[in-house]
């Protein structure tokens, strides 16, 4: 009983230190400002924080968010519109070039090439006509080949002869006439009449020169640069059979009244058949 009474008092004497310490608490001067206008203040106060933060994350954030990604779409739409900007004009220039293009080749065929029909007989007229004022003789040809438009090339067949096969690399998309002639005359009748070619109306085109010295007895002297196939049988004099070799001699220049042998390769074109029914109309 004794050692209990001790304890006792001393838990007494510890809660009245506690409620001093309350009681100066309550009585000291910071507490009396805070009454409760100032708790409602301060209640209010964490509410508009609340409110401000919940606002925040819920408005704000995906607000920016929605920012960001139609920055980024604008971006791509703009690149787009760009490209597509661009596509549309050179599609424009490609347009035009195509158009221009077409322009030119329909005035080049409207107004230099002829009609298939009377392009022929013109055409076999004119070059009878310049051998003639030329004053030159006609050996070999005119020999004409029809060469079709592409599109109705034939396959080559094995029986094919070597000139068919040649005139069929110069077929174009418009119909045509290949021409191969052989004359003989002074080599200043033979430039004429190449020049008198070249400055036709026709729309000749040389594809082959093959020029020749020609003898006064017949004898055929090659002056082209590159072995040239004969045309036709040409006569070849034979030196005299003397036992001994006859001395070499130098080839004459081809100039002035030096006979020679042209053959001349040539194509024409016409018109196309729907191109001439239009240019009709």
């Amino acid at each position: 009983m004794s050692q209990e009474q001790p304890m006792q008092s001393r838990a007494l004497a510890g809660r009245q230190q506690i409620r001093v310490r309350l009681d100066q608490f309550k009585g000291s001067p910071g507490l009396n400002v805070i009454g409760l206008p100032e708790l409602i203040g301060l209640a209010v106060a964490a509410v508009l924080a609340l409110i401000t933060i919940f606002a925040y994350f819920y408005f704000l954030v995906p607000a920016n968010s929605r920012l960001t990604s139609n920055k980024l779409d604008r971006d791509r739409l703009q690149s787009v519109l760009s490209s597509s900007q661009s596509s549309i004009k050179e599609g424009e220039q490609t347009a035009d070039i195509v158009h221009r293009d077409i322009a030119s080749l329909e005035d080049f065929e409207v107004n230099w090439l002829a009609a298939p029909d009377s392009g022929r007989m013109s055409l076999y007229t004119e070059l009878n006509n310049l051998i003639r004022t030329n004053g030159l003789r006609n050996t070999s040809g005119p020999s004409y080949a029809a060469l079709q438009p592409l599109g109705t090339k034939s396959p080559v067949q094995p029986s094919a002869t070597a000139q068919q096969q040649t005139n069929e690399k110069w077929q174009t998309i418009y119909p045509g006439v290949a021409v191969s002639v052989t004359v003989e005359g002074p080599y200043q009748n033979v430039r004429h009449f190449v020049r008198d070619i070249e400055i036709s109306r026709k729309f000749l085109v040389i594809n082959a020169v093959e020029l020749e010295g020609v003898t006064q007895t017949g004898a055929i002297q090659d002056l082209s640069s590159t072995p040239a196939t004969p045309v036709g049988p040409r006569a070849s004099a034979s030196p005299a059979r003397t036992g001994r070799s006859l001395p070499a001699t130098s080839q004459p220049p081809v100039r002035g009244n030096t006979f020679v042998s042209l053959r001349l390769d040539m194509t024409t074109y016409f018109r196309r058949a729907q191109t001439d029914d239009s240019a009709t109309r």
